[in-house]
Protein backbone atom coordinates (compact mmCIF):
# COMPACT_ATOMS: atom_id res chain seq x y z
CA UNK A 1 0.00 0.00 0.00
CA UNK A 2 1.42 3.28 -0.74
CA UNK A 3 2.12 6.15 1.67
CA UNK A 4 0.02 9.15 0.78
CA UNK A 5 2.17 11.67 -0.42
CA UNK A 6 3.73 14.77 2.16
CA UNK A 7 1.91 18.17 2.07
CA UNK A 8 3.25 20.94 0.00
CA UNK A 9 5.28 23.77 2.20
CA UNK A 10 2.34 26.09 1.10
CA UNK A 11 -0.09 23.71 2.69
CA UNK A 12 -3.51 25.34 3.43
CA UNK A 13 -7.16 23.59 4.71
CA UNK A 14 -9.35 24.03 1.44
CA UNK A 15 -13.46 23.19 1.52
CA UNK A 16 -15.00 21.60 4.91
CA UNK A 17 -13.08 21.24 7.80
CA UNK A 18 -14.25 19.09 10.62
CA UNK A 19 -14.55 20.10 14.68
CA UNK A 20 -15.25 17.49 16.39
CA UNK A 21 -16.85 18.16 19.90
CA UNK A 22 -17.30 14.62 22.40
CA UNK A 23 -20.60 15.78 23.87
CA UNK A 24 -23.88 16.76 23.71
CA UNK A 25 -25.01 20.33 22.13
CA UNK A 26 -25.73 22.88 24.77
CA UNK A 27 -23.06 22.79 26.96
CA UNK A 28 -19.82 24.36 27.91
CA UNK A 29 -17.67 21.96 25.34
CA UNK A 30 -20.21 22.63 22.45
CA UNK A 31 -20.19 26.11 23.11
CA UNK A 32 -16.50 26.64 22.86
CA UNK A 33 -16.34 24.69 19.72
CA UNK A 34 -18.61 26.96 18.33
CA UNK A 35 -17.04 29.91 18.99
CA UNK A 36 -13.70 28.44 17.62
CA UNK A 37 -15.51 27.46 14.46
CA UNK A 38 -16.99 30.91 13.68
CA UNK A 39 -13.25 32.49 14.74
CA UNK A 40 -11.72 30.83 12.35
CA UNK A 41 -14.28 31.07 9.51
CA UNK A 42 -14.49 34.72 10.22
CA UNK A 43 -10.91 34.56 8.80
CA UNK A 44 -12.14 33.70 5.45
CA UNK A 45 -8.77 32.02 4.21
CA UNK A 46 -10.52 29.43 2.00
CA UNK A 47 -12.20 26.48 4.49
CA UNK A 48 -15.41 26.09 6.45
CA UNK A 49 -14.91 24.75 9.82
CA UNK A 50 -18.23 22.80 10.64
CA UNK A 51 -18.78 21.47 14.14
CA UNK A 52 -19.90 17.68 14.83
CA UNK A 53 -21.56 16.43 18.43
CA UNK A 54 -20.26 12.79 18.70
CA UNK A 55 -21.29 12.64 22.80
CA UNK A 56 -21.58 9.45 24.50
CA UNK A 57 -19.61 7.46 27.20
CA UNK A 58 -18.50 10.42 28.96
CA UNK A 59 -16.55 11.70 25.36
CA UNK A 60 -15.20 8.39 24.87
CA UNK A 61 -17.29 7.57 21.61
CA UNK A 62 -15.82 11.21 19.97
CA UNK A 63 -12.22 10.95 20.70
CA UNK A 64 -12.24 7.32 19.76
CA UNK A 65 -14.21 8.61 16.55
CA UNK A 66 -12.00 10.90 16.24
CA UNK A 67 -8.95 8.54 16.05
CA UNK A 68 -9.45 7.43 12.68
CA UNK A 69 -8.81 10.71 11.04
CA UNK A 70 -5.21 10.00 11.76
CA UNK A 71 -3.33 12.14 9.59
CA UNK A 72 -6.24 14.49 8.28
CA UNK A 73 -5.21 18.09 8.28
CA UNK A 74 -8.69 18.96 7.42
CA UNK A 75 -9.94 17.57 10.76
CA UNK A 76 -9.57 19.28 14.33
CA UNK A 77 -11.04 18.56 17.75
CA UNK A 78 -12.33 20.72 20.62
CA UNK A 79 -11.12 18.55 23.98
CA UNK A 80 -10.83 19.72 27.25
CA UNK A 81 -10.22 18.20 30.99
CA UNK A 82 -12.41 15.03 30.50
CA UNK A 83 -9.55 13.89 27.61
CA UNK A 84 -6.93 13.39 30.63
CA UNK A 85 -9.61 11.91 33.53
CA UNK A 86 -11.53 9.75 30.93
CA UNK A 87 -8.64 6.96 30.45
CA UNK A 88 -7.02 6.92 33.94
CA UNK A 89 -10.87 5.73 35.28
CA UNK A 90 -12.16 3.44 31.92
CA UNK A 91 -11.03 1.13 29.11
CA UNK A 92 -10.86 3.31 26.98
CA UNK A 93 -8.75 3.40 23.16
CA UNK A 94 -6.65 6.44 23.70
CA UNK A 95 -5.18 8.53 25.27
CA UNK A 96 -4.76 12.67 25.38
CA UNK A 97 -1.03 11.33 23.72
CA UNK A 98 -3.10 10.15 21.02
CA UNK A 99 -3.90 13.67 19.25
CA UNK A 100 -1.51 16.36 18.23
CA UNK A 101 -1.98 19.56 20.68
CA UNK A 102 -1.95 22.60 19.17
CA UNK A 103 -3.63 25.48 21.35
CA UNK A 104 -5.05 25.74 24.56
CA UNK A 105 -7.37 29.16 24.70
CA UNK A 106 -9.02 29.17 28.03
CA UNK A 107 -9.12 28.04 31.41
CA UNK A 108 -12.69 27.21 33.10
CA UNK A 109 -13.60 26.28 36.50
CA UNK A 110 -17.34 25.49 38.55
CA UNK A 111 -19.37 26.66 41.00
CA UNK A 112 -21.61 24.71 43.03
CA UNK A 113 -25.63 25.90 43.06
CA UNK A 114 -28.90 24.38 44.66
CA UNK A 115 -32.24 25.83 45.29
CA UNK A 116 -33.22 28.43 47.82
CA UNK A 117 -34.40 25.41 50.21
CA UNK A 118 -31.62 23.35 50.15
CA UNK A 119 -30.73 22.76 53.89
CA UNK A 120 -27.03 23.75 53.49
CA UNK A 121 -25.67 27.64 52.67
CA UNK A 122 -22.04 26.66 52.16
CA UNK A 123 -20.09 24.22 50.34
CA UNK A 124 -18.59 23.24 53.91
CA UNK A 125 -22.27 22.70 54.92
CA UNK A 126 -22.70 20.67 51.85
CA UNK A 127 -19.95 18.60 52.27
CA UNK A 128 -20.58 18.08 56.24
CA UNK A 129 -24.19 16.85 55.32
CA UNK A 130 -22.49 14.63 52.95
CA UNK A 131 -20.48 13.12 55.46
CA UNK A 132 -23.50 12.24 57.17
CA UNK A 133 -25.65 10.98 53.93
CA UNK A 134 -24.60 11.14 50.73
CA UNK A 135 -25.80 13.96 48.48
CA UNK A 136 -27.10 13.40 45.54
CA UNK A 137 -24.98 15.61 42.78
CA UNK A 138 -25.40 16.12 38.75
CA UNK A 139 -22.49 15.30 36.48
CA UNK A 140 -21.87 16.53 32.66
CA UNK A 141 -20.41 13.40 32.29
CA UNK A 142 -18.64 10.98 34.93
CA UNK A 143 -15.01 12.41 34.10
CA UNK A 144 -14.63 16.72 33.27
CA UNK A 145 -15.41 19.00 35.21
CA UNK A 146 -18.38 18.13 37.35
CA UNK A 147 -16.24 15.04 38.50
CA UNK A 148 -13.64 16.62 39.47
CA UNK A 149 -15.53 18.98 41.84
CA UNK A 150 -17.16 15.66 43.75
CA UNK A 151 -13.74 14.16 44.16
CA UNK A 152 -12.32 17.40 45.13
CA UNK A 153 -15.11 17.10 48.03
CA UNK A 154 -14.93 13.22 49.04
CA UNK A 155 -11.37 14.37 49.36
CA UNK A 156 -12.48 16.52 52.02
CA UNK A 157 -14.73 14.12 53.44
CA UNK A 158 -17.90 14.49 52.23
CA UNK A 159 -20.04 11.28 50.13
CA UNK A 160 -22.23 11.78 46.98
CA UNK A 161 -24.83 9.75 44.97
CA UNK A 162 -23.42 10.87 41.62
CA UNK A 163 -25.87 11.18 38.57
CA UNK A 164 -24.72 11.57 34.97
CA UNK A 165 -26.40 14.17 32.16
CA UNK A 166 -25.25 14.86 28.72
CA UNK A 167 -24.52 18.74 28.91
CA UNK A 168 -24.36 21.23 31.89
CA UNK A 169 -27.55 22.26 30.87
CA UNK A 170 -29.57 18.84 31.12
CA UNK A 171 -27.56 18.88 34.86
CA UNK A 172 -29.20 22.39 35.70
CA UNK A 173 -32.54 21.88 34.30
CA UNK A 174 -32.54 18.32 36.62
CA UNK A 175 -31.79 20.81 39.77
CA UNK A 176 -34.77 22.37 38.60
CA UNK A 177 -36.86 19.80 38.45
CA UNK A 178 -35.72 18.09 41.79
CA UNK A 179 -34.02 15.00 40.55
CA UNK A 180 -30.89 16.21 42.39
CA UNK A 181 -29.65 18.34 45.24
CA UNK A 182 -26.45 20.10 44.20
CA UNK A 183 -24.86 20.78 40.57
CA UNK A 184 -21.64 21.95 39.86
CA UNK A 185 -21.66 24.17 36.73
CA UNK A 186 -19.81 26.85 34.64
CA UNK A 187 -20.40 29.87 35.91
CA UNK A 188 -21.87 31.27 32.48
CA UNK A 189 -24.34 28.39 33.17
CA UNK A 190 -25.40 28.92 36.61
CA UNK A 191 -25.12 33.29 36.72
CA UNK A 192 -28.75 33.56 35.18
CA UNK A 193 -30.24 31.34 37.63
CA UNK A 194 -28.44 32.60 40.91
CA UNK A 195 -29.28 36.20 39.62
CA UNK A 196 -32.98 34.87 39.15
CA UNK A 197 -33.23 33.56 42.48
CA UNK A 198 -34.18 30.23 41.01
CA UNK A 199 -30.89 28.55 43.02
CA UNK A 200 -28.71 29.98 45.47
CA UNK A 201 -24.79 29.54 45.32
CA UNK A 202 -22.62 27.81 47.43
CA UNK A 203 -19.44 28.50 46.53
CA UNK A 204 -16.75 28.94 42.96
CA UNK A 205 -13.94 26.14 43.34
CA UNK A 206 -12.21 29.02 41.90
CA UNK A 207 -8.53 30.43 43.12
CA UNK A 208 -10.09 33.70 43.48
CA UNK A 209 -13.43 35.12 43.37
CA UNK A 210 -15.38 35.92 40.04
CA UNK A 211 -14.84 39.30 38.89
CA UNK A 212 -18.56 39.65 38.38
CA UNK A 213 -21.74 42.09 39.57
CA UNK A 214 -23.50 38.60 40.00
CA UNK A 215 -21.29 36.09 40.95
CA UNK A 216 -18.50 38.51 42.81
CA UNK A 217 -19.79 38.17 46.60
CA UNK A 218 -19.82 33.70 46.38
CA UNK A 219 -17.19 32.89 47.87
CA UNK A 220 -14.35 30.28 46.81
CA UNK A 221 -14.28 27.05 48.39
CA UNK A 222 -10.89 27.69 50.15
CA UNK A 223 -12.12 30.64 51.72
CA UNK A 224 -15.18 28.14 53.30
CA UNK A 225 -12.32 25.67 55.02
CA UNK A 226 -12.00 23.34 51.85
CA UNK A 227 -9.25 22.45 50.34
CA UNK A 228 -10.53 22.52 46.85
CA UNK A 229 -10.16 23.79 43.69
CA UNK A 230 -11.15 22.83 39.95
CA UNK A 231 -9.01 24.26 37.01
CA UNK A 232 -9.78 22.86 33.89
CA UNK A 233 -8.61 23.45 29.99
CA UNK A 234 -10.22 23.92 27.15
CA UNK A 235 -7.70 23.67 23.69
CA UNK A 236 -7.85 22.44 19.94
CA UNK A 237 -6.26 19.26 18.62
CA UNK A 238 -5.76 17.49 15.17
CA UNK A 239 -5.73 13.80 14.51
CA UNK A 240 -1.98 12.06 15.21
CA UNK A 241 0.14 12.23 12.51
CA UNK A 242 -0.30 15.50 10.78
CA UNK A 243 2.56 16.87 8.91
CA UNK A 244 4.53 19.55 10.76
CA UNK A 245 3.13 22.43 7.98
CA UNK A 246 0.08 21.56 9.25
CA UNK A 247 0.52 21.30 12.71
CA UNK A 248 1.98 24.81 12.24
CA UNK A 249 -0.64 26.44 9.82
CA UNK A 250 -3.35 25.52 12.29
CA UNK A 251 -1.27 26.68 15.54
CA UNK A 252 -0.97 30.13 13.43
CA UNK A 253 -4.90 30.27 12.67
CA UNK A 254 -6.03 29.68 15.80
CA UNK A 255 -3.78 31.97 17.21
CA UNK A 256 -5.21 34.55 14.51
CA UNK A 257 -8.89 33.71 15.56
CA UNK A 258 -8.35 34.47 19.55
CA UNK A 259 -8.12 37.77 18.09
CA UNK A 260 -11.49 38.52 17.24
CA UNK A 261 -14.10 40.24 18.93
CA UNK A 262 -15.77 36.49 19.07
CA UNK A 263 -13.30 35.14 21.27
CA UNK A 264 -13.15 37.95 23.40
CA UNK A 265 -16.71 38.24 23.35
CA UNK A 266 -16.81 34.41 24.50
CA UNK A 267 -13.81 34.50 27.28
CA UNK A 268 -16.02 37.80 29.14
CA UNK A 269 -19.63 36.42 29.03
CA UNK A 270 -18.81 32.83 29.78
CA UNK A 271 -16.33 33.77 32.92
CA UNK A 272 -13.09 32.28 31.24
CA UNK A 273 -9.30 33.13 32.01
CA UNK A 274 -7.94 33.56 28.95
CA UNK A 275 -4.88 31.04 27.57
CA UNK A 276 -2.50 30.94 25.21
CA UNK A 277 -0.29 28.03 24.76
CA UNK A 278 0.78 26.47 21.39
CA UNK A 279 2.12 23.05 20.58
CA UNK A 280 5.04 21.80 23.07
CA UNK A 281 3.88 24.25 25.60
CA UNK A 282 0.70 23.19 25.60
CA UNK A 283 1.76 19.56 24.99
CA UNK A 284 4.17 20.03 28.05
CA UNK A 285 1.25 21.45 30.28
CA UNK A 286 -1.03 18.13 29.11
CA UNK A 287 1.50 15.85 30.44
CA UNK A 288 1.94 17.68 34.11
CA UNK A 289 -2.06 18.53 33.96
CA UNK A 290 -2.18 14.53 33.34
CA UNK A 291 0.38 13.81 36.96
CA UNK A 292 -2.32 16.04 38.82
CA UNK A 293 -5.11 14.00 37.78
CA UNK A 294 -3.60 10.66 38.99
CA UNK A 295 -3.46 12.35 41.92
CA UNK A 296 -6.69 13.53 42.08
CA UNK A 297 -8.17 9.88 40.78
CA UNK A 298 -5.72 7.24 42.80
Amino acid sequence: MNASPAPPDDWTPRGSVSALVAFAPGGGSDRSARVVAESLNDLDAGFDVNVENREGGSGAVGWATFMSEQGNGNALLIAETALNTLPLLYDVPFTYRDFTPLTMFAQDSRMVVAAQDAPYDTCEELVEAGAQDPVTIGSSGRTGADSLVNAEFEKNGGQFSVVPYGSTGEVLTALMGDQIEVAPASAASAKPYVESGDFKALCTLTADRYDDPVLGDVPTAREQGLDAEVTVWRGVLAPDGIAEVQRDYWISAVREAMDSETYRDYIEDDLLIPADLEGEEFEEYLHEYDEEMKEVFR
